[in-house]
């Protein structure tokens, strides 16, 4: 049993064995890599759907806020526009109005009394002037 050529048969054997048994573990182990690399792949993929997803609806966001903004500026605008043409309206109305001076007393808070004494109107004209034109307070 002492054998050199038994003792290098049976170191081979066992050399034999252990590279087999490394060769199965590196496969396995191979398998187990390439599951995960799948998985993990997949995941990836998933990921670049949702990030996909998520810029083109921040687009058509943006794109709808571009668009609101603009109607706001035009309402903007256009609120301004109407603004400017009510002041010229009402400082146009007041000029020539034949009440003008009458309707600045009322609204500075003028009684029917005063009225019919500074310009001279009638009871019923001084008391139609406050009701158009005076404070909600003063009726």
């Amino acid at each position: 049993m002492n054998n050199p050529l038994m003792i290098a048969l049976i170191i081979e054997g066992v050399v034999i064995v252990i590279m087999l048994v490394v060769l199965f573990w590196l496969a396995r182990t191979q398998q187990k890599l390439k599951h995960d690399y799948l998985v993990l792949n997949d995941i990836v993929h998933g990921n670049t759907n949702d990030i996909v997803g998520l810029c083109t609806a921040a687009l058509t966001v943006d794109s709808r806020i571009a668009t609101v903004d603009n109607r706001i500026a035009v309402t903007d605008e256009q609120i301004n526009d109407l603004a400017i043409k009510l002041t010229e309206v009402e400082n146009n109305d007041q000029s020539d109005h034949p009440y003008s001076v009458d309707i600045r007393k009322v609204k500075s808070g003028a009684s029917i009394n005063e009225l019919m004494q500074s310009s001279g109107l009638s009871h019923d004209e001084a008391a139609l002037l406050i009701r158009l034109h005076g404070s909600k307070h003063s009726l």
